[in-house]
Formats: C-alpha cells, structure tokens, sequence
C-alpha cells in the first residue's frame, strides 16, 4: 500500500495464481472497501484488537460494493464460527443486529447465505440463553429469505411454533 492509505489486515490468502504472490485482505480506514494486496506493498504495524477487528467487519458487511461486502461476510462468518468464545456478548449483539439488518437489504444471494451461515454459527455458539435463543430464532421469521428458511429447516428449530409455521409458509410458497 501506499503511504497515505492504512487498514486492518483482515487474513492472508496465500499464493494467488495472479504471478504466484501471496496477498493480504485489507480493510481501509478511510472507506468501506476490501483489496487483496501483495506483501511488498504492505507496511505492518500493531495487532488491532478483536473488537476492532469484528467492529471493521460490520462496517464492511453494509458497503456499497459486492466484492467487499463478500470479503467481509465470509471472513466474519469465520470469525463467529471460531474466535468468539471470549468475545463479550453485548457488543456480539450489537454485530449481530447490523448482520440482521444487513440480511434483510441484501440483493446478493450469494452473500446473503454467507451472512446467513453467520448468523447461525452466532445461534449455535450457546453464547444467547434459550430464551433469547428463541426470541432471535421468532424474529428471523419475520424476514422473507429463503436462506434463513434453509437453516430453520431442522426439527430442533421446528419445535418453535412461529418457526414452524414460517418454514411450512415458505414450503408452501415454492
């Protein structure tokens, strides 16, 4: 990168067929937009901290541009699946509610799905008692996706009559 642009290394994707160089994912300071950028153009500085790391990720969910918000929504789903064990919850919450909101604006399926995994690996972490749990499960059916009704899908989540009865609605509709 250059000097007058600075961002968050968000992963390392190994050799990339373009000239077998290894690239880095960065997220910029100054916008919502996501690059692959080769070593040699990268300055390394302090390690940011989770928070600001899943902080940067939700910002970058909402951008304008397909491609950084794909970046974006493939990593964080990784990061949910992996890294949030020791995560505090409530700013967990606040992350997942921008995910929700993101979900349901979304008009590209295929990052649809990736943000919808996410929001379920959030679900299946255990961090949410079972009556948030189930409050967060009811809310979901109030968003017309059928990548939310995929994962609803399973007998666990179909005890819930609300979730039941949205998934059935939705069987019905296709």
């Amino acid at each position: 990168m250059n000097s007058k642009k600075t961002g968050i290394i968000l992963e390392l994707n190994g050799w990339c067929s373009e000239n077998m160089v290894e690239k880095y994912t960065v997220s910029f300071d100054s916008e919502s937009s996501i690059e692959r950028i080769a070593e040699e153009y990268i300055s390394f500085g302090d390690k940011v901290s989770d928070i600001d790391f899943f902080n940067r990720l939700i910002r970058d969910i909402q951008s304008p541009n397909d491609k950084t918000r794909k970046f974006a929504s493939k990593i964080l789903c990784d990061f949910v699946e992996f890294e949030i064990l020791e995560f505090d919850l409530n700013i967990l919450k606040l992350g997942i509610e921008k995910i929700i909101e993101q979900i349901e604006i979304e008009k590209n399926v295929n990052i649809e799905k990736i943000l919808v995994e996410g929001l379920f690996e959030f679900i299946c972490s255990e961090k949410l008692t079972k009556q948030e749990e189930i409050e967060l499960l009811e809310r979901l059916t109030e968003i017309n996706s059928s990548q939310i009704c995929a994962y609803l899908d399973e007998e666990y989540y179909l005890r819930i009559p609300k979730v039941k009865k949205y998934v059935e609605l939705n069987r019905n509709s296709h």
